[in-house]
Formats: C-alpha cells, sequence, structure tokens
C-alpha cells in the first residue's frame, strides 16, 4: 500500500497506537513492526517484527512508538539519517495528513472508549456525583437556572447525570460522540419515555433542529476538548437554541502551556481559559450571564463554569 508505514516498537506503546488504528479502521497502513527484539518478538498484533536494516529496503515512513521520550527522539535521529520520513507519537496527525485538533479528539474518544471503565464506574461514586448535584454544589446552584422543557446533554457517557434532572424535564437530548456509550444510555434509560438519542461527530449539533431547545449543558467533558471543537460546539449551540435559552459549560481553565492537550496536560485538560471562552462565547452571540472558576480535585482554578443565554 502506498501510504504505508511501519511502527517502531513492538512493545505497550507500539500495540496502543495499533489499536488506536484499527479502532479508526485505519490499521491496513501498518505494514509491519521494528524493534531490536525482533528475533524473539516475530508478531505484534498480527503484523511481522523485523530488523531495521529489513525495514529500511522498503521505503516507508515510521512511527516511533516508545514509552521513553528521550529514547524516542534518539531512535528517530537515527533513523532519519537514512534519508527516510519518521514521526514521533504526538506528531502522529502529520503521518496520517489530519489537522492535529481532529487527530486529538479521535484520540480522546478512543481513550473514553477503550481505557476508562474504572472512570466511568468511580464516577458514579456518591462522592463524585455530589460534585455537581450536591446541595453546595456550584454546578447546582447555576443548573437549577435551565429550563428544561427540551434541554440537551453533551458528552453524556453512561448516563450519571441524567438520573438527576430527567423526571423533571420535558424532552431529553442525550448526545455523545461514542456508539457504545448510546447503547449504554438506551438500555439503563430503557423505562424512560422522555430521551431521545443522538452519536454526533464529537464537535457539532448538525442533525438537531435550529432555535428548538430551551437548555444544553456539559460537565466533565468539554474540558478535555480541543478550544477548535469547544468553538465548534459554542457556534452550533447558539443555532439550537431559542432566544432566552441557556448553555451551562464546564470547561478548561488550564493557560499555563498552550501546547497543552488531552494526552499532556493536568487532569487531561485541554488550553483553554475563562475569558478566552468568554471571548469565542461573545463572538458567536451569547450574552455571558456567568463565570465561576473552580479547583478541582486540588488543582487550583483548573476548570470555569460558565452559563450562556441566546440573545
Amino acid at each position: 500500500m502506498e501510504n504505508s508505514f511501519v511502527i517502531y516498537g513492538a512493545g505497550n506503546k507500539g500495540k496502543w497506537m495499533y489499536d488506536f488504528l484499527k479502532w479508526r479502521g485505519l490499521e491496513e497502513r501498518i505494514e509491519c513492526f521494528v524493534d531490536r527484539n525482533y528475533e524473539e518478538i516475530k508478531q505484534c498484533c498480527g503484523r511481522n517484527v523485523i530488523s531495521l536494516c529489513e525495514a529500511l529496503k522498503k521505503n516507508r515512513k515510521y512511527l516511533v512508538a516508545i514509552e521513553d521520550e528521550q529514547i524516542a527522539r534518539t531512535v528517530k535521529r537515527d533513523i532519519e539519517e537514512n534519508n527516510v520520513e519518521v514521526f514521533l507519537m504526538d506528531e502522529c496527525y502529520k503521518l496520517l495528513e489530519e489537522e492535529q485538533h481532529v487527530f486529538y479528539r479521535e484520540w480522546c474518544a478512543f481513550h473514553h472508549a477503550t481505557q476508562n471503565d474504572k472512570w466511568f464506574e468511580d464516577a458514579e461514586d456518591e462522592k463524585a456525583v455530589a460534585v455537581f448535584w450536591g446541595e453546595e454544589s456550584p454546578f447546582l446552584d447555576k443548573f437549577k437556572s435551565l429550563n428544561l422543557d427540551n434541554v440537551i446533554e453533551i458528552a453524556c457517557g453512561h448516563g450519571r447525570h441524567v438520573p438527576h434532572y430527567v423526571d423533571k424535564a420535558g424532552k431529553v437530548t442525550l448526545v455523545d460522540i461514542l456508539e457504545e456509550n448510546m447503547v449504554i444510555c438506551k438500555e439503563r434509560f430503557k423505562d424512560k419515555d422522555n430521551i431521545v438519542y443522538y452519536k454526533n461527530n464529537g464537535f457539532n449539533l448538525e442533525k438537531l433542529d435550529s432555535d428548538a431547545y430551551t437548555s444544553v449543558f456539559s460537565y466533565d467533558s468539554m474540558v478535555h476538548f480541543e478550544l477548535f471543537d469547544v468553538y465548534e460546539y459554542l457556534k452550533d449551540i447558539y443555532r439550537v437554541l431559542k432566544k432566552g435559552g441557556k448553555a451551562l459549560l464546564h470547561h478548561s481553565n488550564y493557560e499555563e502551556d498552550y501546547k497543552a492537550d488531552f494526552t499532556t496536560a493536568s487532569h487531561a485538560r485541554c488550553f483553554m481559559g475563562k475569558n478566552v471562552f468568554a471571548y469565542m462565547a461573545h463572538r458567536v452571540g451569547f450574552r455571558i450571564v456567568e463565570q465561576e472558576v473552580i479547583d478541582w480535585y486540588g488543582e487550583k482554578s483548573l476548570d470555569c463554569i460558565t452559563v450562556l443565554e441566546k440573545k
């Protein structure tokens, strides 16, 4: 295959990258693995493991998937001496010829689809739920201002928030990028006749009607979204809300590193700030009703809760 490539590293990182590409239907692009222990390993994820010397004869691009970053960079430099293109893990989007924020959106979705069973279980814990629904919660205080006649929840996951508002709502639309989350929620709430389900693309609400919804909210998810995707969501949230409708959005307030993404930042927060978020919302057309910067599990001022109103 003309656009195929070689993964250097048949360890955990290499297998993880293979699983990610397979999850996206791109595994056929992986021609083989290279590893210094090729004589012992021989096979990885159904692909041959060969020596670098043999792989160089194929004239392919390389993705270095090694746990130790310093070693990975050394390997990259060594392979590049053979006049071939080599990419590190954080450069994979270039290898796939994708925009960087699109790659990280898919990486975040993959992580939640395959690595987060324990997280979803812990998220249902009484103490974890109280962060959002306890009587002293700043989330609950702001949630009370929403009109629930026709409400959207973005990135609903396994539906941990739904029991706390579904019986007070007219119509509920649960949105998530993962089909498996939709399946779980449909089974979990099969006795509720006021819920509809929408698997979206992770950055807009294109299949939902304009000027139709009284409120939109999202908890503990938008904190992981790339800034570009947050902006796309804001535009579409504005579109689907009725005039006077409100959006309650929990987002990152992590401004320390402009290169921050889901894979590197504290608590997997992407680069975002209270004022940057307000700026984008204002440019879309929203009135900023309220913003509250909050701590998150010991990290001071890591997040922000913003309430917006469609003028």
